[in-house]
């Protein structure tokens, strides 16, 4: 399947700002199961823009505006091809899985990170679920099952948390949005030693979206990562297109920087997906507060 995204970020301050350093992360990636054909990046006020990839295989672009401003606009416009899951890849085997973990750098996505930590609400969560290795054949069938069960466990409300809450506070609330159920889930597994890793990205549904969910890492072959997502207890399908990759939500944030100044910022975004024959349309934006840090000076 190919798809169009337009993911704008607009960025007005209270009054003029002196400096804005700000690093982008909008450009999908090009791995097995994607391939990114084309990728715009468009700044207003226009400056030079650097970019380097990070230790996650993501790719980051970032830039300084070193004047007056009282606006920032970033536009990422890309043409993404999307491959259906491969329905015939076999699960590994508890033991598969094991001598992978000897012989591959998963490291990283079996380790706690700044926001998926383990705690007794996970482990509480796990005995609920009944998630025990020897009730399952494979790794592959535990993580389903894991998808699975915290999607009837947790209730999706919008508002219910931010973008640094813990997931020991959604486990005691038994709410949250996409990301939380995604830092539950990665949370649960990793205690299992199922490497996995956090998708940011988006969906094709209803109206266009940003979405998170998680990728496993259970399956033999080229395309060992099962894509998960929590929030709606199944497998992800082609309609998902992976933007960045990493440890939990902290390794992606679209944008993400400092500004010189003592003004108030705010945030707006909207994000278009479509298939590539389909025509524009308008955007919408969405409001999300402040969500900037002010470096007087």
């Amino acid at each position: 399947m190919l798809y169009a995204v337009r993911h704008v970020t607009r960025y007005t301050y209270s009054h003029s700002i002196s400096e804005n350093i700000m690093e982008i992360r909008k450009h999908p990636l090009s791995d097995q199961r994607q391939r990114c054909l084309n990728f715009t990046l468009t700044l207003d006020p226009p400056v030079r823009i650097f970019r380097y990839s990070d230790h996650l295989g993501n790719l980051v672009h970032h830039f300084d505006v070193p004047w007056q401003h009282s606006e920032l606009t970033v536009i990422g416009e890309s043409v993404v091809e999307v491959l259906p899951p491969d329905a015939e890849a076999p699960a590994l085997s508890w033991q598969a899985l094991a001598e992978r973990l000897e012989h591959h750098d998963l490291y990283d996505m079996l380790q706690p990170s700044e926001l998926v930590h383990p705690g007794p609400e996970l482990a509480a969560l796990a005995d609920e679920l009944n998630l025990a290795k020897d009730k399952f054949a494979t790794p592959r069938e535990l993580a389903e099952a894991a998808c699975s069960g915290l999607s009837r466990c947790l209730s999706y409300e919008k508002d219910a948390t931010d973008v640094d809450t813990p997931i020991q506070e959604v486990l005691k609330h038994r709410r949250g949005v996409c990301q939380d159920f995604a830092h539950v889930l990665l949370g649960l597994l990793r205690d299992l030693r199922i490497p996995c890793r956090y998708i940011s990205g988006y969906r094709l549904r209803g109206e266009s979206a940003s979405h998170a969910w998680i990728e496993a890492y259970v399956l033999d072959g080229e395309r060992p990562w099962l894509a998960l997502d929590p929030s709606r207890g199944e497998a992800a399908d082609e309609s998902y297109i992976t933007n960045c990759v990493g440890r939990d939500y902290a390794d992606c944030p679209p944008t993400r920087g400092v500004y010189r100044g003592e003004a108030r910022g705010a945030l707006e975004y909207a994000v278009q997906v479509r298939r590539a024959e389909e025509p524009v349309r308008d955007d919408r934006f969405v409001s999300l507060g402040a969500p900037t840090r002010s470096t007087p000076g």
